[in-house]
């Protein structure tokens, strides 16, 4: 059926449904004459409707052929159009993947280097591992090697200063005598030969003092930090005493041996030890390694600088030797004995002062030593320092003296404490007691005193201050000490002060207790002595004493044991009580004042500091 029926009988059947409804709800009621009505009406319908339809479809049919026609063009260029896309997408697409390939391949080969570098980093991790548990092991192993070396190092340096500490003790005590004596006798004979003879036995001890000093403390020496003692000396009068020391080992080897010091007959201010010690080195060293021939010294003083040259025909030096003759156990020939430490010592202490040393020499024909040390002439003020003090003591003012006498016996223990706070490098401690001491020793118009002070004072204003500056005025204000007698102006100062005083001495050594009451028994001094602590302490029960000197190391009961009974004692608590010992190890002063000693002085006795500290415990006003 065609098409425009099929949609007229559609519409037709759709009238007569909407007919039918339209009936029933209006309640129209059907004859013959409106059945045949609507009847009619429905054919009428039918026939315009497949009039109209077939009218209208056929040229929706025209329109649709055009739509299709051109639907047809579109579809057929949109195909076209879309399968070059498609081939250009293709080709994209293949070069896209065929990159992407690469890349996946190069990611795969690369994937199996990083694996390879894995296996490689854990291989290398594990030998790592091993390596560090070995090393650790090695370490384990090396701090336990260093602990047990640190222990035998702290047991060796223990062992040492017990053992240096020991020889001190044992050396100290018996130049207390030597030294002590020998200043005593020197005072009391007149005879210039028995004169000159003590003067060389106080030298010789002085000399073996220092050397104790220095071998307490060797590090000194190798850092060159020793300590500078000026004082006013004769060359000539040094190497004259040196030449006599070297004359019969000169003579047992059949050696001409000369000191020419007719040009060196003058004083000068310098360490005096300590050139002493620089000169026998190099003399001493010169006839060590001369068999045959001769040992010959010039010795002269020009512009303020001291000079000896020493020549010998000895076995002679290789140049490649000259450079290493100053290093420490250092032997320019083996056949030689001794520890090798002469030259040495003498290169440390001419850098301590100042000075040089030149060696010529030609192995076979002998050694040239050149040597030049600064000085400084004499200060002749120094030596009249005795005159002055002597002078103000002459006064008939009786008030003066007392005062004058009581500055003066205070100066060497100010002096001792301003060398202890240089040591320490305390400057604000140095510019306290210099301070004192230049306001006290200036108003009592000692001007040698107040003008050395006043030079320490200048060098402490300065930005960078020098510390062997310092010391260097220190030693000149201590050399001023020794040139008082302390003893006779303690004494004098206790008939102004109209006081007999009583000592109490516990000394183990007879020698030092026979020095001792030497030294300070007077018609206004009684001096008491027991052998040991205990016999001290039982003494104190049953007689009064005015200060109590106690040796540290005695039998029965030593000084430690001893202060800390008496500082116990209500009774004796105010007693001034000093340690006298040998013991002179850097830190036993503080070590043995905490233990309750008000002060501590050191053998061999120093007489001005022994005799000021009697001054400040027994006669100050305070007390």
């Amino acid at each position: 059926m065609q098409t425009h029926k099929k949609i007229s009988i559609i519409n037709t059947f759709l009238v007569f449904i909407f007919l039918s409804i339209f009936i029933y709800f209006f309640n129209i009621k059907i004859s013959f004459n409106n059945i045949l009505k609507i009847f009619i009406l429905i054919l009428i319908y039918y026939l315009l409707s497949n009039f109209f339809s077939k009218f209208f479809l056929l040229d929706t049919y025209k329109t649709i052929q055009k739509l299709n026609k051109i639907l047809s063009t579109l579809h057929n260029k949109f195909i076209d159009e879309l399968e070059d896309n498609f081939v250009s997408l293709q080709e994209c697409f293949n070069e896209v993947f065929s990159t992407i390939k690469l890349d996946i391949l190069d990611i795969l080969v690369k994937e199996e280097e990083i694996k390879k570098e894995k296996e490689k980093a854990e291989i290398l991790s594990t030998e790592l591992r091993e390596l560090n548990k070995n090393l650790e092991d090695k370490v384990n192993e090396r701090t336990k090697e260093l602990i047990i070396s640190k222990e035998m190092a702290e047991s060796a340096n223990k062992a040492k200063n017990e053992f240096l500490a020991k020889i001190s003790h044992e050396m100290r005590t018996p130049l207390t005598p030597i030294i002590g004596y020998s200043r005593i006798l020197a005072k009391e004979i007149n005879d210039p030969s028995y004169k000159e003879k003590l003067e060389i036995v106080h030298t010789s001890g002085v000399k073996l003092l220092n050397f104790t000093n220095e071998l307490l403390d060797f590090s000194k020496i190798e850092s060159g930090k020793v300590d500078l003692n000026y004082e006013p000396f004769n060359v000539r009068a040094l190497f004259q005493e040196i030449y006599h020391e070297h004359i019969d080992l000169a003579k047992a080897k059949g050696l001409d041996f000369k000191i020419d010091y007719l040009h060196a007959n003058v004083s000068i201010y310098s360490d005096k030890i300590k050139i002493y010690e620089i000169a026998k080195n190099i003399i001493h060293n010169a006839l060590k390694y001369t068999n045959k021939g001769f040992v010959v010294c010039d010795v002269f003083v020009e512009k303020n600088t001291l000079f000896f040259d020493v020549y010998d025909s000895g076995v002679g030096i290789s140049e490649e030797n000259i450079a290493n003759i100053f290093e420490s156990f250092v032997q320019i020939g083996k056949e030689q004995s001794g520890a090798g430490l002469g030259l040495s010592i003498t290169k440390k202490l001419l850098k301590v002062l100042n000075g040089t040393i030149k060696v010529e020499s030609k192995v076979g024909q002998g050694s040239t030593f050149k040597i030049q040390i600064p000085i400084e002439t004499s200060q002749k003020e120094f030596e009249n320092f005795s005159d002055v003090v002597n002078k103000l003591l002459n006064s008939n003012n009786s008030g003066i003296k007392t005062i004058f006498l009581k500055s003066i016996l205070k100066l060497p223990l100010r002096i001792k404490e301003l060398k202890d706070a240089h040591k320490k490098q305390d400057i604000e401690e140095v510019r306290k007691i210099n301070h004192l001491i230049k306001g006290t020793y200036g108003n009592l118009n000692l001007s040698l005193v107040y003008d050395i002070s006043e030079k320490i004072s200048l060098e402490l204003k300065k930005e960078n201050i020098s510390f062997d500056s310092i010391l260097h005025y220190i030693e000149e204000l201590e050399y001023l000490t020794h040139t008082l007698d302390y003893n006779e102006l303690f004494n004098t100062y206790l008939q102004f002060k109209e006081r007999e005083i009583k000592i109490l001495i516990a000394e183990d050594a007879e020698e030092t207790r026979d020095f001792l009451k030497v030294l300070l028994e007077t018609p206004l001094i009684e001096v008491t002595c027991v052998e040991n602590g205990l016999e001290a302490l039982n003494l104190l029960k049953t007689k009064k004493f005015d200060l109590v000197f106690l040796d540290i190391s005695m039998p029965v009961m030593d000084g430690v044991q001893t202060v800390s009974t008496i500082k116990a004692n209500d009774n004796f608590k105010d007693l001034p009580v000093v340690a006298l010992t040998a013991h002179a190890i850097i830190g036993y002063k503080e070590k043995y004042l905490n233990y309750g000693f008000d002060a501590y002085i050191t053998k061999p006795i120093n007489d001005s500091v022994l005799f000021s500290c009697l001054e400040k415990f027994v006669l100050s006003e305070k007390r």
